[in-house]
């Protein structure tokens, strides 16, 4: 009797329907990482190999390379690898505070977000911004990881029209990025 009474007071507060079993989780062995929708090259130097999209012009600076759309020049990539002993999150506040005050970013400039996040299985940041305002503004994702001493980090730009297009780019960086293995 007690019995039933249990049953019939747990189905009238839960609707009468019994919860569902758990579906099992199929995870795929051995499978292939995704290929990205765009064709890619690799990027190998500075200590780390990323994808970027294959016939972007390439030029660099003293701690970076870009990869620049050569049908848009407003669409780019970089790579930089610089001395760093900060966490991930303070990188990159500090690189948004810099971006705040360049020439480079048209004001206004504006944090979108500052997230926690992981690179290769680590401890990283992520930094979301616009730079400007109307057609000419320019919306950019970058990431950092530190490691021994060196922040190791990348971002994406684009005009605020081709940006949610161009986050592709940034994901394909993400999913392949890898540091150097010491020699």
């Amino acid at each position: 009797g007690l019995a039933a009474v249990v049953l019939l007071g747990a189905l009238l507060l839960t609707g009468g329907d019994p919860a569902p079993p758990p579906r099992p989780q199929v995870v795929g062995q051995g499978a292939a990482p995704p290929k990205p929708a765009f064709p890619t090259q690799q990027y190998v130097g500075r200590g780390v190999t990323v994808n970027v999209p294959r016939g972007w012009q390439r030029s660099t600076g003293g701690l970076w390379v870009d990869f620049t759309d050569p049908d848009d020049k407003t669409r780019r990539v970089r790579v930089i690898v610089e001395n760093s002993t900060a966490d991930p999150a303070r990188f990159m506040k500090a690189a948004g505070d810099r971006l705040a005050k360049s020439k480079n970013c048209a004001k206004p400039y504006r944090r979108v977000d500052l997230r926690d996040t992981t690179l290769m299985n680590q401890p990283a940041a992520e930094l979301e911004y616009t730079c400007g305002t109307g057609e000419t503004m320019r919306h950019g994702v970058w990431r950092a990881v530190i490691s021994n001493g060196r922040a190791y980090s990348f971002y994406l730009t684009a005009r605020e029209a081709r940006y949610a297009e161009t986050t592709a780019v940034f994901e394909e960086m993400v999913r392949s990025f890898r540091l150097a293995q010491a020699g």
